[in-house]
């Protein structure tokens, strides 16, 4: 498999987030690259495996009120980034914690924290599109990557379902936001959902789908990723699909794959 150094550093600041958060490892879920490249390793792909971050969605139910979680996070060298859930090492690789809409414990339109109190005001973003994760979700043992470091943790990691979900939410949020905000639009993001696609059976993904439909939260989102899967991958030339497309360095398989792949789930669902 192909690794990329950043990814390995990403790898261990995640093991760093976990030491620290260890009374909350039930209440945490993996989800983002490093959640996608535990399921499909390289995929086959002339890409190494990149990411620079970690991402934790928080399921708040039953969370404990201690230990607090900023204050365990800045005693293990974290601080608060400018975004709610940001929060960064001291080599500015970043942990982003998440809670799901229905449990931010504020129905404000704008809020973009959630309020988990007593943890501190800016422990974690609101972010719309993991709600699967919460209900679909396996224990995976989390490893370095580098020799030397032998810490492991037993941590849930969102299913390629689930995944494939919050990719679509989160891409298209992008789109809308492309106009104003250009740089906002990742086509790792799209890369990834490809990677999924590719490396996970279908039935497998639409036993996933198919346990979110049981889940009110859940059902809402991924009805809306089916579309925009449909919409934007659904042919060579979706947006989804173009963007895969370059990030692939333009391999010319990429497209045609990743549109036959997203049509025989489609069928499938």
């Amino acid at each position: 498999m192909a690794v990329a150094p950043e990814y390995v550093v990403a790898r261990r600041v995640l093991l760093d987030a976990l030491t620290a958060l260890e009374g909350h490892l039930d209440n945490l879920i993996l989800v983002g690259a490093q959640a996608v490249y535990l399921h499909t390793g390289d995929a086959d792909l002339n890409v190494p495996l990149l990411t620079t971050d970690a991402d934790l969605a928080i399921n708040t139910r039953d969370l404990a009120q201690v230990p607090e979680i900023g204050g365990v996070l800045r005693d293990a060298g974290f601080t608060p980034g400018p975004d709610p859930g940001h929060w960064v090492n001291t080599g500015d690789v970043a942990v982003d914690l998440m809670v799901v809409p229905h449990q931010a414990g504020t129905a404000k339109a704008s809020a973009r924290a959630a309020r988990l109190d007593p943890h501190e005001k800016l422990t974690a973003r609101i972010a719309r599109g993991l709600e699967p994760a919460l209900i679909d979700n396996t224990l995976v043992a989390i490893t370095a990557l580098e020799a030397g470091d032998t810490r492991a943790f037993d941590l849930r990691v969102a299913g390629p379902a689930a995944l494939l979900t919050a990719k679509a939410i989160k891409i298209n949020e992008r789109f809308e936001q492309a106009d104003n905000q250009p740089d906002r639009l990742k086509e790792k993001d799209a890369l990834d959902a490809f990677r999924i696609l590719q490396a996970v059976e279908t039935d497998e993904l639409v036993t996933g789908f198919t346990r979110h439909r049981a889940d009110e939260h859940a059902a809402t989102v991924t009805a809306e990723a089916i579309e925009i899967y449909r919409v934007h991958a659904s042919t060579t030339q979706g947006r989804i699909v173009q963007l895969a497309a370059s990030a692939a360095q333009n391999d010319p398989t990429v497209a045609p794959a990743f549109a036959a792949l997203v049509l025989d789930l489609l069928a499938a669902l």
